[in-house]
């Protein structure tokens, strides 16, 4: 499988990147070391200099407002996991999905960095990061019956069947996510534009050890960009 950013994004988002993991996984209800970790993000958050009246100061966060104002949406109805994430640590509300979804959510919070994961055996052929297209179609993940049209300003993931993720990072699809199932995770790390607080290797490197703890197996990891548009997953 190949991973790619389609060449006309670059045309808005010349410093889009990728940011991508293979981790063998084995899925769980919870985690104590997740719950632990889960139950410091509000002190941590609060120790570089984020909380809930300075979130949409921080440019790592307030940029994504602008990238979804170009997808044709409105930022502050559509707002990209980083801002859901951090909006939901604030508000006491702790996401509990899984161990390996749970984790990889705090390590996106304190990287200010949006993250997310597909199980391998789901993606048909190749995905890409790319423009929708005309007559495309979304199901997404938690939303019963829901069907979404894509519009060709949404930026979406997508495989040779179908598009995994819209709007960049807003909502993952139920055809392609992670389960109790899931033996084999392919993880997403975005940047749509230069951030202030970590790079995409660094949260690479951070969501790399934290997975370790909880017992993935990391096999390999890397970065697509302008300079290296295609990687082989």
């Amino acid at each position: 499988m190949k991973l790619s950013i389609d060449k006309a994004i670059y045309k808005e988002f010349p410093e889009a990147k990728i940011g991508w993991l293979l981790a063998d996984v084995d899925v769980k209800d919870s985690d104590s070391y997740v719950d632990g970790f889960k139950k410091t993000l509000e002190h941590r958050m609060n120790d570089i200099g984020i909380s809930a009246d300075t979130m949409m100061q921080h440019p790592d966060v307030s940029g994504w407002r602008d990238v979804y104002g170009k997808m044709g949406v409105k930022p502050s109805k559509y707002r990209c996991s980083l801002e859901s994430l951090l909006r939901r640590i604030f508000k006491g509300m702790l996401w509990d999905v899984s161990n390996v979804v749970d984790l990889y959510d705090c390590v996106s919070a304190l990287n200010l960095l949006p993250m997310g994961s597909h199980d391998v055996t789901k993606l048909k052929g190749d995905l890409t990061l790319r423009y929708g297209r005309e007559g495309e179609k979304f199901y997404p993940l938690g939303a019963g019956d829901e069907v979404i049209d894509v519009d060709p300003r949404n930026i979406v993931y997508a495989d040779d069947e179908k598009v995994c993720c819209w709007l960049w990072n807003y909502r993952d699809t139920r055809d392609a996510s992670v389960s109790e199932e899931t033996k084999q995770a392919l993880f997403l790390v975005d940047q749509a534009f230069d951030t202030e607080w970590r790079s995409v290797e660094q949260g690479l490197d951070a969501l790399a050890e934290e997975l370790e703890k909880i017992g993935a197996k990391v096999l390999k990891k890397g970065i697509v960009s302008q300079t290296e548009p295609v990687a082989e997953i």
